[in-house]
């Protein structure tokens, strides 16, 4: 997930699922472990995340699908993993670690729709995770110092404002409202220590995977 760069294609009538292309990008390491501590503190790992409008409250657009999934809720206190903020050129784990938190089939599913002719859809927190490994990737390539083709360049600046919105809306979507204690002697917060409420993340992935349209793994 560090090491690869996925680009979503358009689906087409004869749409095949395939592997999602990747390549090398590159940029700062703290962004990545920035975007890890906020997304992991708001429990977006567990959320079905929904657009919100820039002008409006959020609104179903023509054909939009949140379907009922009956994903029930538990208690859990979050804990510091280093594993998935390491630099997996030094962390063997770190890969792996990643890749096991995507369902098979990278969360894109069948799931025709009434009164629509859409049929293949993302889980919303699967896109969110890539946004995320989308940082991971060019934190790593930029202390490596990867040259990247024209096109690249040009495509980073996009993706990153893209990343950069969706994960903000998507956030503020999902509203974790957890009251996090002040640590006096640090002087702020870490997320750490506090219990909250978490919708049941492997089973929202073993829906997606049930639905699949690949086999893909990982964000290969």
């Amino acid at each position: 997930m560090f090491n690869l760069r996925p680009r979503y294609e358009p689906l087409t009538s004869n749409f095949e699922p395939s592997r999602l292309r990747t390549r090398l990008v590159p940029q700062r390491c703290y962004l990545v472990v920035w975007l890890i501590t906020i997304v992991i503190a708001a429990g977006i790992g567990g959320l079905i995340g929904s657009h919100l409008d820039h002008h409006r409250p959020c609104q179903p657009s023509p054909g939009y699908s949140n379907p009922s999934i009956p994903l029930r809720t538990h208690k859990e206190v979050f804990t510091y993993n280093r594993t998935f903020g390491a630099d997996p050129r030094e962390d063997a784990n770190t890969q792996a670690a990643w890749d096991s938190i995507v369902p098979l089939g990278q969360g894109t599913v069948r799931y025709p729709t009434p009164d629509t002719d859409q049929i293949y859809y993302t889980v919303s927190v699967v896109h969110q995770l890539h946004c995320l490994s989308y940082y991971g990737v060019m934190s790593v390539n930029h202390s490596a110092q990867h040259a990247v083709h024209k096109e690249e360049e040009e495509h980073i600046p996009r993706h990153m404002r893209h990343c950069f919105d969706y994960l903000r809306q998507s956030l503020m979507c999902a509203a974790d409202a957890t009251l996090e204690p002040v640590d006096a002697a640090l002087g702020g917060v870490t997320g750490w220590g506090a219990e909250r409420v978490c919708r049941d993340y492997a089973a929202l992935a073993a829906w997606a995977e049930e639905r699949r349209v690949s086999d893909a793994r990982g964000f290969e």
